[in-house]
């Protein structure tokens, strides 16, 4: 008879163990990793299912086989998942934009990213937001204007425009086609400078 392979170490035990092996304190790896000791606290309890890029600065600065910790990731076997009618979205006042809400529900993450739909000659704009908050628009059809404060980039299909945030700032379709894009914004009210 033989002897059941033993199961694999989850993501939380791997992370730990090689924290303690490196004689590290959370504050240590935080500090080596640029992953905030919050996240590790998170990852080490496992609470949290960290991103491709916390898990290659967790390697780095661990010395770990990237494919030991994504593959201790993805054995959870986790799916959540948010049908279409169910995606929290916002209209704009008239009624030629829409934000479809893609960050996770009831989730304080230090980004947050929309699906964005607008029509011809619709215009998304916004006050400014807290300071250092960055928007990164990719146009996924289309033709879109970005103004920042003075500054003005255009976006087409396949394009990315990444631009300050904390300045009066909009997105405008400029095409005769409805134009479409995925907007990531990231948030550094919510978390330490320069941390994941």
């Amino acid at each position: 008879m033989r002897n059941p392979t033993p199961p694999k170490p989850a993501l939380d035990v791997i992370v730990r163990e090689a924290r303690k092996a490196g004689g590290l304190t959370l504050e240590q790896l935080a500090e080596k990793s640029g992953v905030s000791k919050s996240m590790l606290s998170q990852i080490e309890r496992g609470t949290v299912s960290p991103t491709f890029s916390v898990l290659w600065n967790l390697t780095q600065s661990l010395g770990i086989d990237l494919s030991v910790l994504d593959q201790s990731a993805s054995d959870r076997n986790i799916i959540e998942h948010t049908r279409s009618y169910s995606t929290p979205s916002k209209g704009s006042v008239d009624s030629k934009c829409t934000l479809r809400m893609l960050t996770p529900n009831r989730t304080v993450l230090p980004v947050e990213w929309y699906q964005l739909t607008i029509a011809p000659d619709g215009v998304l704009a916004s006050e400014p937001h807290a300071a250092g908050t960055y928007e990164h628009l990719t146009c996924t059809r289309g033709s879109l204007r970005v103004q920042s404060g003075e500054l003005t980039a255009i976006a087409e299909t396949g394009d990315t425009v990444r631009y300050r945030a904390d300045l009066p700032h909009s997105i405008q379709n400029i095409g005769k086609q409805e134009a479409e894009g995925f907007l990531v914004v990231a948030l550094p009210a919510q978390y330490q400078a320069h941390r994941v």
